[in-house]
């Protein structure tokens, strides 16, 4: 072979890759227009029809390619119309019109390239714009719909399918799927949570979606099957030195696994499950009711020798509320007696807020911080228990934590700037914007018809984590990183009061 015909391979091949990686970003950046298109069929023909045309560019003498220009798309048609044939889900019209995108990518291109090598500055400031521009439209696109429960319908669907085909494998791929960077224990943490928040969707889409709830019955026992596993229970048991569900007579707290499972539980039951898991939840439910009551202050400890994080105790709540209701009542008075003291003795005198931690004894740190995820998360917790108290907290968040801007959300402190900083509890804080505190307080805002809120919350949603559908699935790109943010920010904004539907 010559070097002149390798060359031509070489350049063949790297313009495939230069064209096809081109087109693949700009589809990611607006997938609304995409509609019902994106598949792995999608992005061959993509890649076909971008493979003959740079096999035209390099192979066919500048001299004749007018002449020719239409073989590459003869070619490309053809296969399109025989896959048709061959598989009804192949959207014909689409994808003909498809090399038309090609062409236009190649074009800005072209343009693009001109300008650059003329005026550098002027280009920069072009392909800036053009990407604000996209983002923008992109943006525009995926959340113009929000507002009725209605006309999310499809989008809460197809982020149910998304996360149901992640977390519906095995404990060990759920585990996996948590950013190893984070340790085993919170791996742990964030795929319980992950577990526990899809439970709390499919029951809230259930109540939304009714002809949605003999699958989702299906989908939340397999979640509890998994939640269930050694492999799950093992961060609880390691920092507890014994196995939680096998140490339901004993003593030590376990009050973080064990509430996630019964809340599970008392969701499956909620929506019409069966009596399967009734003795386990009967056993979860008199245990954590036990261990509270013999505690110091109605509050257990998440691990031994830490505070006591409010936002885990209030799981154990709510389970136990649940439990209440389905069950004539019983726990309701510890419940009850929990609440009391929240409102009493447990809210920072600075904010009125629940505070986020407390010492064993029941009494407040002096000088802790009220973090916006926790109290956001609080108030999430207590719309499940006391819609009133729940109210009340939430209207002092938003006064205090709330940042209303183009990119709104709330903040993590709300008395000090912090525009870039980490917390494993609220993730990259930017901007002083909390993403766990921004994605909770979406449950408030949903729950108590606060639409405006609920509005900025899911446009800033969509800027920071940019949604990507393919097939009937849709996600935050995000969700590559952290899954469990998914699967929070869905049972949020399905979090619809019943008789506000």
């Amino acid at each position: 072979m010559s070097d002149d015909i390798l060359m031509k391979y070489l350049n063949c091949i790297m313009g495939i890759f230069k064209w096809f990686v081109l087109q693949t970003i700009l589809i990611f950046l607006l997938p609304s227009i995409w509609e019902g298109c994106l598949c792995i069929e999608f992005f061959a023909f993509v890649l076909l029809y971008t493979t003959l045309y740079s096999i035209f560019a390099e192979f066919v003498p500048r001299k004749h390619r007018v002449n020719w220009v239409l073989l590459p798309y003869s070619l490309y048609a053809i296969v399109v119309i025989m896959a048709s044939l061959w598989r009804d889900s192949i959207a014909i019209g689409c994808y003909l019109l498809l090399p038309i995108f090609g062409a236009l990518c190649v074009i800005a291109y072209k343009y693009i390239r001109k300008l650059y090598n003329k005026r550098k500055l002027i280009t920069c400031i072009c392909i800036v714009a053009i990407i604000c521009l996209i983002k923008t439209i992109g943006v525009s696109l995926e959340t113009h719909h929000h507002g009725t429960i209605e006309s999310e319908k499809k989008e809460i669907l197809e982020r149910r399918n998304y996360l149901l085909d992640e977390l519906i494998t095995s404990p060990e791929n759920v585990l996996n799927k948590m950013p190893a960077i984070i340790g085993t224990q919170f791996q742990g943490e964030w795929a319980l949570y992950s577990c526990s928040m899809l439970t709390a969707a499919l029951t809230n889409i259930t109540q939304l979606y009714p002809e949605t709830r003999d699958e989702n019955i299906q989908y939340i026992d397999k979640l509890i099957s998994i939640v269930m596993s050694y492999e799950m229970r093992y961060y609880d048991n390691m920092r507890w030195k014994e196995d939680p569900l096998e140490t339901l007579d004993g003593d030590k707290s376990h009050i973080s696994y064990l509430s996630h499972l019964a809340w599970m539980i008392g969701n499956y039951k909620t929506i019409g499950g069966d009596k399967k898991y009734d003795s386990l939840l009967s056993s979860l439910c008199q245990t954590m009711n036990r261990r509270i009551l013999a505690s110091k202050a109605l509050n257990l400890p998440t691990y031994p020798n830490e505070a006591i994080y409010i936002p885990d105790m209030l799981v154990a709540i709510v389970a136990l509320n649940q439990y209440a209701n389905l069950n004539g009542g019983k726990y309701k008075s510890t419940v009850q007696r929990w609440i009391k003291a929240a409102k009493t003795t447990w809210k920072d005198d600075k904010t009125g807020l629940l505070v986020s931690f407390l010492q064993e004894d029941g009494t407040q740190y002096e000088d802790a911080p009220i973090k916006g995820s926790y109290a956001a998360l609080n108030c999430y917790y207590l719309t499940l228990i006391d819609e009133e108290f729940a109210q009340q907290q939430y209207t002092q968040l938003k006064s205090l934590f709330w940042k209303d801007s183009f990119i709104s959300g709330l903040k993590e402190y709300y008395d000090r700037k912090c525009y870039i900083g980490m917390d494993i509890d609220a993730g990259p804080i930017l901007l002083e914007l909390s993403p766990s505190g921004t994605a909770f307080a979406a449950g408030s805002a949903t729950f108590f018809n606060d639409t405006k809120a609920r509005k900025q919350i899911l446009r800033t949603a969509e800027i920071a984590g940019h949604t990507i559908k393919i097939g009937n699935k849709r996600h935050y790109l995000l969700a590559n990183m952290a899954l469990v943010g998914e699967a929070i920010m869905l049972a949020m904004r399905t979090h619809i009061y019943k008789d506000k539907n």
